[in-house]
């Protein structure tokens, strides 16, 4: 897939539901302002890549925690691209790419990539495969992050060390399946050498 015009269930400035999922919910805005305040006291990036766009709010946080002179996003939906264009129109340093992240034309390597797409696809993710393309993204002494909600252990990927910033609780988010959370971390993962 390279990109696709999907019909959501419900696409407002609050929420994005698709096929019955919460794709996004400004129920995140907190924990994601809690994620970028700890990744800034650890990682100044200068070029930063955005997978996914959703509501905006991630993106937002990047520009004013993190201020990159470069800020590329990436997403595969038509409709929340124009938002991005949009976005991006209002923001300094900030290149909008329409495509699947996989196959994209990304101006990589980057210092930090933040990965948070939504799989619109019936098709299971392969983390393996993920993991490498990402790799690929990140250059050497960069750093990968990526949302983590609930208090268990985090997603590790094939070839990441994994470091956990900070734990901490965060005000209840609607989950993908329905469900509620209200436990968070801060998480990094570091390109093995």
């Amino acid at each position: 897939m390279t990109n696709t015009s999907l019909t959501f269930d419900v696409k407002t400035a609050d929420r994005l539901i698709w096929q019955g999922q919460v794709v996004m919910s400004r129920s995140e805005a907190p924990y994601f302002d809690e994620l970028f305040e700890r990744v800034a006291q650890v990682v100044r990036p200068e070029r930063v890549l955005e997978i996914g766009f959703g509501l905006g709010i991630s993106a937002d946080l990047i520009q004013r925690r993190l201020q990159p002179t470069e800020h590329h996003i990436v997403e595969i939906d038509t409709g929340i691209y124009a938002d991005l264009v949009r976005f991006a129109g209002d923001h300094r340093g900030v290149v909008a790419c329409l495509g699947d992240w996989r196959s994209a034309p990304l101006a990589a390597p980057f210092d930090l990539v933040f990965y948070d797409p939504f799989n619109y696809t019936e098709e299971p993710d392969d983390p393996v495969r993920e993991a490498g393309l990402l790799r690929h993204l990140v250059r050497n002494g960069g750093a990968l992050c990526h949302p983590h909600f609930g208090d268990g252990p985090p997603r590790v990927l094939p070839g990441f060390r994994t470091v956990v910033l900070e734990r901490f609780k965060v005000p209840k988010i609607d989950m993908a399946d329905g469900t509620h959370c209200g436990h968070a971390a801060a998480v990094l993962c570091y390109p093995d050498d």
